[in-house]
This record gives structure tokens, sequence and C-alpha cells, in this order.
């Protein structure tokens, strides 16, 4: 498994890119909890979704890539709940903190079984 450094940058433009837009949705003291918290959720989930390069499985490239795709629309849907919502900071980092190890789990699991057919 190898990462692309070019779609690894892309991501991490498009993740920064989503942060100052969650930052300047509403203002507000919990601004930079949505901007930080949103922009690492939506890096991580959208690296995984762009800049895996995995050779010779074809099947678990795309399972890594879907589930990847459907946690980053998950994601994306949650933080733009949350910039609408009046919310507190603990169910805010709760929220994304089980999305984000749900996410790492699933993907480890995937990719064990890759390392396992080798």
């Amino acid at each position: 498994m190898k990462i692309n450094f070019i779609t690894l940058i892309i991501a991490l433009a498009l993740a920064a890119l989503a942060a100052y837009g969650f930052y300047t949705a509403d203002g507000g003291e919990t601004a930079i909890f949505r901007a930080i918290g949103g922009g690492l959720m939506l890096f991580v989930t959208l690296s995984g979704a762009i800049a895996l390069v995995i050779e010779n499985d074809r099947g678990a490239v795309l399972n890594i890539r879907i589930i990847s795709f459907v946690f980053f629309t998950i994601v994306l849907i949650i933080q733009i709940v949350f910039c609408f919502v009046l919310f507190r900071i603990t169910p805010y980092i709760i929220i994304n903190g089980i999305m984000l190890l749900l996410y790492i789990l699933i993907a480890y699991s995937i990719g064990s079984r890759l390392q396992g057919k080798k």
C-alpha cells in the first residue's frame, strides 16, 4: 500500500478549504472547533478515498475507496448540520471521535485482510 502524494496534497487543500468554510459559516465560539474537527475528518476520509494506491488487488482498493467516500459524505453532512445548529463542544468531539475511530477500524480491517492474502 502506497500513498500518491499529489492526490494527498489535493485532499489536504480540499479539506483546508472546507475547514475555512466551516470556520466562517457562523462564527461564534465553536468556529475553531468546527474548522479543526471538520478539516481533520474530511482530510482523513478524503485521503483514504483518493490518495491510497494498492497494487495487485483491485477489489480491496475499491472497498477502501467506497468506505472512504461513504464516510466522507457522512462526515460532510454532519459538519454542515453542526454549522447551522447551536451545539456544545463535548457532543461534537464525541461524535467526530466515534466517526473517525469507526472509519479507521473498518479501513484497517480491510487493509489487514489484504496483507493476509499476500
